[in-house]
């Protein structure tokens, strides 16, 4: 299972990956999201759920470091994550090394929001 979204006001990317993506929903899956990525501006932030996501195959992993290397050339900014499963997490950690980015992992989705809001302007919110 898979939703992308994006928010062209707050110039963001939200993808939510979970259960096991096999070849052809996890190339539907990457068609989705560099379409909604197409519509951002350069230096968009991203938030990518991958808490319920199963670890992947080796093809499934080549398939993601692609995704990642097409969004890194559409002009990608902060990268983040929500994960919960271990291997899931190892496994991003990876694809996100390969590709030559660093990104910043949180326990929810509010959590990860805050972080580009406080990218975007340089403060961190009250509270």
């Amino acid at each position: 299972m898979f939703r992308v979204t994006s928010d062209p006001v707050r110039n963001r990317l939200y993808i939510t990956l979970a259960g096991h993506l096999e070849g052809p929903e996890r190339q539907t899956a990457i068609k989705a999201i560099l379409a909604e990525a197409a519509g951002l501006a350069p230096g968009f932030g991203v938030i990518t759920d991958i808490s319920a996501l199963h670890a992947s195959d080796q093809d499934g992993f080549k398939d993601l470091l692609r995704a990642k290397a097409s969004l890194k050339l559409k002009g990608v900014g902060p990268i983040l994550r929500v994960a919960k499963l271990p291997i899931s997490r190892i496994q991003v950690e990876r694809i996100t090394e390969q590709g030559g980015y660093s990104s910043e992992c949180f326990e929810s989705l509010e959590e990860a929001d805050l972080r580009l809001d406080e990218l975007a302007t340089g403060t961190k919110p009250a509270g």
